[in-house]
């Protein structure tokens, strides 16, 4: 009893203690806010008004620092260490950040993965989830009698899917013999022979897609299938813009995919060149050539505010590079020369800075500045991109032919065609260069223009066969190697699995046991409590003036017709907000993950939150789990910002 009267007193102690602290601490705060608003030679009253604000505003400022702003600095302190619970903090500098951006070792191939299965959650997840919600809120926007109670129904999930038990109910459902879920189908496609035949398409394309990421997630080689892609996204890209009219519409559509290719090429390659080891010095130059580049492209665009965002970021970014450069531990050593480094980062951070101060309104300015980066990356790059035979693939895609040397060795087709093949980022710049080309010419040069829109047009139409062909011939070599040798083919092993036969009718989706269906179990849970979001949707639905649909009547617009033209517009907000959080969410998964994981599907659901969870709770490496959470909080940011940044599709009413 004595025990735990003396545990009372010592709680109301720091109780009494912790009011103490906030007390004098908000006086602190406040007088500090009275003392500078009169140097800044305020009047009394407006002095008096800083006290007794930030007086009531200091508690919250107070705990913002103690258990917000003090633990974050504190989380990107260790995550520059090797510190695990119980040993001592080590400085590493930035191997942690090298291991995971790279993929190298064991914990990097995992984080890799864990990656891949967040981007499926967002891309795959979040769409489903939207559509799941609006027509959810579609259906319960009817006037019936009784829709209230079909409301909360509706809404119930949310309620109830974040906890343990009804996950654990999900298990229960989604057991491959006898849950409710395979029962149900298995019933309706016995019953129905068109759905017998949905149901057998839907498994056999459900496993060829999941098969076929499980091995991009997994790091299998894809071959030439690296060049169709960039060269598809042109085509499809060039095919919106072709024709002889260049409205302000197609500048601005131009304008968006550059500005996506140059943000995504560049964080790309800064991620990748800022932890190699050494970092070439003349990245640093060509990547301050190209955001001056952009500064001065907004400036001439009388984006103002912009082009100073752009030289801000550039100095910042310039910053961190000085730093790495800095405390790298080889700059102890005498072979390590730092003088490079900062001239290279002086060569790249003097425009931007001069540019906050002097802005630039030439455009002989911005061709300079391409036509240095151009140089730089002549010179750096292109002999190794290119040299030998390298540059002779381009050619034989645009006459069809095959790039393939050795297409009867696995080791040439996994391990030295990679190398020894230009990277595919120069399909990407060449889509960029050929859209800048496309907006500088604009209507002054119609003709000019049209020649080069549509000749790139048909250039990337034909890499897209050549390269898909020799795909194909590429995927089709190591089943021909696999049957001379008499051995296994591993190479996109479950995708090749998953399409060799149609699946019959006693086939049943593999839920919580097989990576091919792990992930869409969990998605369809994602959609399952999508109720939220149909709350959004309902009440923008809602706000629609029905004067609206009234007058597309009677223009004769149909239902189709008046949900596009004016009930996705005017829900455009409502829209946008459930993106942008369902993202946020998709790349924190974590509960769903935790509760439905077992020990065959842990790698196939494993996401970037969970696996910061299990290095930084379950093994105890505090340093690893703090640069993991700096890099998926950096990745968050960059999506949402980007999603603003070309949110125009958006109608806010005015």
């Amino acid at each position: 009893m004595q025990v735990a009267l003396q545990y009372q007193l010592q709680n109301l102690g720091w109780a009494f203690a912790t009011v103490i602290f906030i007390i004098v601490g908000s006086l602190a705060v406040a007088y500090v806010a009275k003392t500078v608003a009169r140097w800044r030679g305020s009047t009394p009253a407006t002095q008096r008004r800083a006290f007794w604000g930030f007086l009531f505003a200091s508690p919250w400022i107070i705990g913002f620092v103690i258990f917000v702003l003090g633990p974050s600095l504190t989380s990107l302190y260790y995550s520059f260490t090797n510190y695990k619970l119980g040993s001592a903090i080590e400085w590493n500098g930035i191997d942690n950040y090298r291991q995971f951006i790279l993929g190298e070792g064991a914990y990097g191939r995992r984080f890799k993965q864990a990656m891949f299965n967040s981007f499926y959650y967002a891309v795959v997840g979040v769409p489903l989830q939207i559509i799941a919600a609006l027509g959810m809120a579609i259906l319960l926007n009817q006037k019936i009698r009784g829709i209230r109670i079909f409301r909360l129904i509706f809404y119930t999930p949310v309620i109830l899917a974040g906890g343990p038990a009804i996950l654990l109910a999900w298990r229960y459902m989604l057991n491959a013999n006898g849950g409710f879920i395979n029962t149900a189908m298995q019933s309706l496609a016995q019953k129905f022979f068109l759905f017998d035949w949905l149901y057998r398409g839907f498994i056999f394309g459900m496993e060829a897609f999941n098969g076929l990421y499980a091995g991009l997630s997994r790091g299998d080689p894809i071959g030439p299938f690296k060049y169709a892609i960039p060269s598809l996204l042109a085509v499809l890209a060039l095919a919106t813009l072709a024709g002889s009219d260049w409205t302000p519409g197609k500048r601005e559509r131009a304008i968006r995919i550059v500005e996506i290719l140059a943000v995504t090429i560049g964080l790309i390659l800064f991620a990748n060149g800022i932890v190699a080891e050494p970092v070439d010095p003349l990245w640093i130059v060509a990547g301050g050539l190209l955001t001056g580049g952009m500064a001065l492209a907004y400036t001439l665009r009388g984006r103002a505010k912009a082009a100073r965002n752009v030289a801000i970021g550039g100095i910042v970014l310039a910053g961190v590079v000085l730093a790495g450069v800095l405390l790298h531990p080889s700059t102890e050593e005498a072979s390590f020369d730092v003088t490079p480094y900062l001239l290279a980062l002086a060569a790249a951070a003097a425009p931007l800075a001069l540019s906050l101060f002097l802005p630039l309104q030439r455009r002989w300015v911005l061709a300079v500045g391409l036509g240095l980066l151009v140089v730089i990356l002549a010179v750096a790059i292109v002999p190794q991109q290119f040299g030998g035979t390298r540059w002779q693939l381009p050619l034989r895609y645009l006459t069809l032919q095959t790039a393939l040397e050795q297409p009867d060795s696995t080791d040439y087709l996994t391990a030295v065609y990679p190398v020894e093949t230009p990277s595919a980022f120069w399909f990407y710049g060449a889509l960029a260069a050929v859209l800048v080309g496309a907006m500088w010419l604009g209507t002054r040069h119609e003709r000019a223009r049209r020649w080069l829109v549509n000749g790139a047009l048909v250039i990337f139409g034909l890499l897209l066969i050549g390269s898909t062909l020799d795909g194909i011939r590429y995927f089709n070599a190591f089943d021909q190697i696999a049957a001379a040798t008499g051995s296994p083919n591993y190479h996109f092993s479950l995708f090749r699995s998953a399409i060799s036969t149609i699946p019959d009718n006693t086939r049943v989706p593999l839920w919580l046991t097989s990576e091919l269906w792990s992930k869409p179990a969990l998605i369809l849970i994602t959609m399952w409590s999508s109720g939220a979001s149909m709350l959004i949707f309902l009440a923008a639905l809602k706000g629609v003036p029905q004067s609206l649909y009234e007058a597309a009547e009677v223009d004769g617009a149909n239902r189709l017709q008046k949900f596009f033209k004016i009930t996705l517009p005017m829900i455009s907000p409502a829209m946008f907000y459930n993106i942008v959080i369902g993202l946020i969410a998709a790349l924190q998964t974590f509960e769903t993950v935790y509760i439905l994981q077992t020990p065959n599907t842990v790698d196939s659901v494993r996401s970037a939150a969970f696996f910061l969870y299990e290095r930084t709770f379950r093994e105890q490496a505090i340093g690893q789990g703090a640069s993991l959470s700096w890099i998926l909080a950096v990745i968050i940011v960059v999506l949402t910002v980007m999603q603003f940044r070309y949110s125009r599709w958006v109608h806010y009413e005015v």
